[in-house]
């Protein structure tokens, strides 16, 4: 790590805020719009099948919706949160241009969701937890439990580690967090989980289904039941 490291980093959200309005304003590429329920992903289909019929859906962390919407062209009605506004407010316009009624926006201040207890069907939670420390992780898992009905859905995304990334550089936290303060990835945060460390944090309240992904080499997707 470099000495002249600054001592001050950007808030995490303001660099999910800067990669969206730069992605929004140079034009969304088809990799941001492509859905992973239309790619045919077994653990996708698992997730919608086991959903009830017109269910309540929270994509927690939705971007710009790309699954959000394709969730809602099925039935399902969808509630989207994001720490960025400019992301939740892109989704509800792209869903009002397909004439998609059944999304709806939660308020999220990026610790508590303006939503009942017991309150939703499915949860989708994709390559989100990974981007906060794990002492925060570990706060979201309790909220994502506690608006969830019994029986209800979890389907979660964990990116591939790539912290030797040349263009970026980080500092690593005490609980493992990367950190980074310059190259493109300034201001982000991204901690390499274990597949160990992933079930750890839902061992107690949530039923595993579904495991993809061998390591943090690769992306890993699970699929849980609430208890």
């Amino acid at each position: 790590m470099p000495k002249d490291r600054p001592d001050s980093y950007p808030a995490s959200h303001e660099f999910w805020e800067r990669c969206i309005l730069e992605t929004i304003e140079g034009g969304v590429p088809d990799k941001w719009r492509e859905s992973v329920f239309d790619t045919g992903s077994e653990i996708a289909q698992a997730f919608v099948d086991g959903l009830p019929e017109g269910g309540d859906v929270l994509d927690f962390g939705c971007g710009l919706g790309r699954n959000a919407l394709a969730l809602a062209t099925r039935g399902f009605h969808l509630l989207v949160a994001d720490v960025v506004g400019v992301a939740v407010r892109f989704c509800e316009e792209r869903a009002a241009s397909a004439g998609l009624d059944e999304l709806h926006s939660v308020g999220y201040d990026g610790r508590e969701l303006e939503l009942p207890n017991k309150s939703v069907d499915g949860i989708l939670a994709w390559s989100c937890l990974d981007h906060v420390t794990l002492a925060h992780a570990g706060e979201l898992t309790e909220e994502l439990g506690r608006v969830a009905r019994p029986g209800a859905l979890l389907l979660l995304s964990f990116d591939e580690d790539r912290s030797d990334d040349p263009e970026s550089e980080c500092r690593v936290l005490e609980d493992g967090t990367h950190q980074y303060y310059g190259g493109r990835r300034a201001g982000m945060l991204f901690r390499p989980y274990s597949n160990e460390e992933i079930k750890g944090l839902f061992e107690t309240e949530w039923e595993l289904v579904h495991w993809e992904g061998a390591d943090a080499t690769l992306p890993r997707r699970a699929l849980y039941r609430r208890k």
